[in-house]
């Protein structure tokens, strides 16, 4: 996160759109991660806080999910990364 972004109040924030990248992605190792202040995928064991895997999120909502199922455990992953302080 850079410095303007911090003044500014931007935190990292998990979206419905990364959750379906996580989806699409298909690799059981694939996993949402937040690293220097940014949600990313990662297929590696590499630097960050592991979110939620590929696995993980298809036996919460399914290869499919609609929109709603989404952002709703976008938001569950949000309040993680608010509770974690980051």
């Amino acid at each position: 996160m850079t410095a303007d972004e911090h003044n500014r109040g931007i935190h990292p924030q998990v979206t419905a759109e990364d959750l379906r990248m996580l989806l699409d992605a298909g690799g059981p190792g694939t996993r949402l991660v937040l690293s220097e202040g940014r949600i990313r995928l990662a297929t590696d064991d590499g630097d960050g806080l592991e979110l939620i895997r590929r696995p993980e999120l298809a036996d919460r909502i399914g290869d499919h999910p609609d929109q709603h199922e989404l952002a709703e455990q976008a938001e569950l992953l949000n309040t993680l990364i608010r509770l974690q302080g980051a």
